[in-house]
């Protein structure tokens, strides 16, 4: 079974975050695949995961939670940057 999760974030630091996550994504685990596309002010980032075992499902939701985590922090330090 394979799982997609697309995730829309609007930001007005598009460019700037999706180049400083796509760096990030090297080492992904097997049977994952990261794009990330910058649009407009969107990042928008497609995750589809190959489910072998249950325990990939919580990989999936793991690397979803540490991406979210990058950009909350990218976008924060970016802001206070502009200021």
């Amino acid at each position: 079974m394979n799982i997609t999760v697309e995730i829309t974030y609007d930001t007005n630091y598009a460019k700037e975050i999706s180049n400083s996550i796509s760096v990030d994504n090297i080492d992904i685990p097997k049977g994952m695949n990261i794009d990330i596309l910058n649009k407009e002010n969107k990042i928008i980032i497609k995750i589809s995961m190959e489910i072998m075992e249950p325990r990939n499902v919580l990989t999936l939701r793991n690397t979803i939670d540490e991406i979210l985590q990058h950009i909350s922090t990218i976008e924060k330090t970016l802001m206070k940057l502009s200021h």
